[in-house]
């Protein structure tokens, strides 16, 4: 059944944006926990054996226990309009496989994943030899017809990296390709190698430029393209090297909350609130998981206690403790929460006001359920006049071209 859900979605999705194959896949398969849903670290893998862009039969396995496996699976690019992890993805392995597969043995193996399902047309193929050429790749393609080890392997991401060690175990998964992934992989490639050796332990635990930082901001742009639960295994991982780091604490907090788990994410919370009691981002986003669980007193209490100089989380925690008392059946109090929020926000510099999340959403949020409580106080003439300015904000924001699409109005957490 699973395998079939994916199925669909890759045939359905193709020529969809990633982010949005992603979030289908998260709404119908909640319970996700690696790139893979058929495979973890630490398994060991499954068999692969296909044809390359020649035909020939390639059997990867033959490798497993014996050498340093990557296997990488990959589409074409779907547009121009988007940016191209895939090929980024090749790009980089390709340039290690030239320079370290004599003397390390280094195998990598490209599982090229096709437009649709049954007989491929030779045009396509055709297509894949050329662009494969033309970037200068020179590891196996292998074509996965039928979506074959699509399916084994649970893939949910495109690309995903799958790193097997000498052992013959998985030793890492690594979905899609962003930025800020690039010094993570450069150093898990080594270490899979056996090359990377860290110069000194704390170095290597503690700050930006350590191990732990280049996890966190790993799985900083994994919860950015809609991967939480795919965030939650580098993050863990950033802890293991150093439990003090708050943001990943924190990260971890609204990762966990994204992927339903509330009482963990509470416990996340209280520990990066634990390690610095200035970290308002962590007081914000307890703060908006007990409004979600309807401990509203809780949230008055905090939000009232927190001295905050920052803008944006000035609009936040207004807002917030707007619809605590709307919650609680203090209308008026809560017109005056949602209308200094709104105050901020369209008082914020454009420099400012591009900082805050979802900024143009917040606006059509608040301009919404204050006009709905001025309904509530029986003020149509104002009721309409704040529906015309969200009318207009959506309409603005429709032209955009990074508009972000809305969320929930609870929806508020700062994840960095």
């Amino acid at each position: 059944m699973l395998n079939n859900i994916l199925l669909f979605t890759k045939r359905f999705f193709y020529g969809v944006h990633l982010l949005s194959f992603i979030i289908t896949v998260n709404l119908i398969v909640p319970s996700i926990s690696c790139a893979l849903i058929g495979l973890k670290e630490g398994d060991a893998p499954k068999e692969i054996i296909l044809n390359d862009l020649e035909n020939r039969r390639v059997t990867v396995s033959e490798f497993y226990g014996k050498k340093p496996v990557i296997i990488i699976f990959w589409e074409q690019p779907l547009s121009t309009a988007f940016l191209d992890y895939s090929m980024d993805a090749l790009h980089f392995l390709s340039d290690y496989y030239e320079k370290y597969r004599d003397e390390t043995g280094l195998e990598v193996f490209g599982v090229y994943t096709p437009v649709e399902d049954g007989e491929i047309p030779e045009e396509e193929i055709r297509k894949v030899r050329n662009l494969i050429k033309t970037n200068n790749i020179t590891f196996p393609i292998l074509i996965d017809q039928g979506f074959t080890f699509f399916q084994e392997f649970g893939v949910i991401a495109l690309p995903t990296t799958v790193m097997v060690n000498t052992t013959g175990k998985v030793q890492f998964i690594y979905p899609s390709f962003p930025l800020a992934a690039h010094p993570l992989m450069a150093e898990q490639v080594k270490m899979l190698m056996g090359m990377a050796v860290p110069a000194k332990k704390e170095e290597a635990m503690k700050g930006p430029d350590s191990m732990s930082g280049r996890l966190y901001h790993y799985a900083l742009q994994m919860y950015k393209k809609g991967l939480a639960e795919q965030s939650l295994s580098p993050l863990k991982k950033s802890l293991e090297l150093d439990p003090d780091m708050t943001m990943s604490h924190n990260l971890l907090g609204v990762a966990l909350w994204k992927s339903g788990k509330s009482d963990q994410a509470r416990e996340a919370f209280a520990k990066a609130i634990e390690l610095d009691r200035n970290n308002m981002a962590a007081h914000l986003n307890h703060c908006v998981l007990l409004y979600e669980q309807e401990h509203y007193a809780d949230v008055e209490n905090t939000l009232k206690s927190l001295s905050v100089a920052d803008a944006p989380l000035k609009v936040r925690m207004h807002y917030l403790l707007g619809l605590v008392y709307w919650n609680t059946t203090r209308i008026d109090e809560s017109i005056q929460e949602l209308e200094e929020a709104i105050n901020i926000l369209d008082t914020l510099g454009s420099e400012e006001s591009r900082s805050v999340l979802f900024s143009d959403s917040y606006r059509i949020y608040l301009l919404r359920d204050l006009a709905s409580l001025y309904s509530i106080k029986n003020n149509q003439d104002k009721t309409i006049e704040l529906l015309k300015r969200a009318v207009q904000v959506s309409l603005d924001l429709e032209g955009a071209s990074d508009t972000i699409p809305l969320h929930e109005r609870k929806d508020m957490m700062l994840y960095e």
